[in-house]
């Protein structure tokens, strides 16, 4: 991690990715993590996160780290105040959600639908329900199907699998089946994530540098998943982890150890911390 490029100018904003990025496969922060998160803030760098989980979702990680700032959930599809206040969201279109749903159904999967709220499924028993319920801190609502008032509030639909190569296939299948209308990209292995087309993390990394008021160019973005390309290529400094795939790392500028070595805790050490004295390095 030594080598290689360096931030432009000195970094303003930290916005990070939660699952896989600052938590462990256990969903775990580390010493180290906590400790860099710390260090920002005795530097004067802000910190927020950007994630697929609901807002709901952001409650775990905001009390382990004392945290009250704004934040993006649902890959941008909602922008939230230090309290989980939605404060600006983008729904997907109720014909929109309907074909989604239809879709993995036909593919043997059973959707789930996120408001700002609340998640909605018919089997509780499904892959990584208990998974998302530890995760988020919240416990699914069971409903016999999804009605039309439900199909006007959804701000993601999920497709959870364990079979990583299936969902690989339905990812590429149902953005060609949406085509503009939709967003549909994995932000774990197991879950395919379907969003309003506006709804993407390249998106909330301008909302929040915007939120903190500082320039993008003066931002650096961290993650792991597909669904965080995105915004490692809008931010001034993009980095991905080491537990990310190819075309997660290309779409960095820099690249750090996995999440089960404190990748983000050393990135933000070398390219945050250190970019303080930055001046026009590439």
């Amino acid at each position: 991690m030594s080598d290689g490029p360096r931030p432009a100018e000195p970094i303003r904003l930290v916005v990070s990715d939660i699952d896989g990025t600052l938590v462990n496969h256990a969903k775990e922060l580390t010493p180290r993590t906590r400790a860099a998160i710390a260090a920002l803030e005795r530097a004067g760098i802000g910190f927020t996160v950007t994630t697929a989980r609901p807002p709901v979702g952001l409650r775990p990680i905001y009390a382990m780290l004392g945290l009250q700032v704004t934040a993006a959930a649902i890959n941008g599809g909602a922008i939230v105040d230090g309290a989980f206040n939605v404060i600006a969201e983008k729904l997907l279109a109720p014909d929109v959600a309907r074909r989604a749903v239809a879709f993995l159904r036909g593919r043997g999967l059973d959707p789930w639908l996120f408001t700002d709220t609340h998640w909605y499924l018919r089997d509780p028993d499904g892959d990584n329900v208990g998974l998302e319920t530890r995760t988020i801190g919240q416990d699914p609502v069971v409903v016999e199907d999804f009605g039309p008032e439900l199909y006007g509030h959804v701000l993601k639909v999920i497709g959870s699998c364990n079979d990583h190569a299936l969902l690989a296939r339905c990812e590429t299948d149902l953005q060609r089946e949406l085509g503009g209308d939709a967003i549909a990209t994995r932000s774990q292995s197991y879950y395919l994530d379907v969003t309003n087309p506006a709804a993407h993390k390249g998106e909330a990394v301008k909302s929040l540098a915007e939120a903190f008021g500082v320039p993008v160019s003066a931002v650096l973005t961290i993650g792991d998943g597909t669904n965080d390309i995105p915004m490692l290529q809008a931010a001034g400094f993009g980095v991905a982890m080491g537990n990310g795939s190819e075309a997660v790392k290309a779409a960095a500028r820099a690249v750090t150890d996995d999440c089960e070595n404190d990748g983000f805790a050393k990135a933000i050490e070398l390219y945050a911390l250190g970019s303080q004295g930055a001046s026009g390095r590439s």
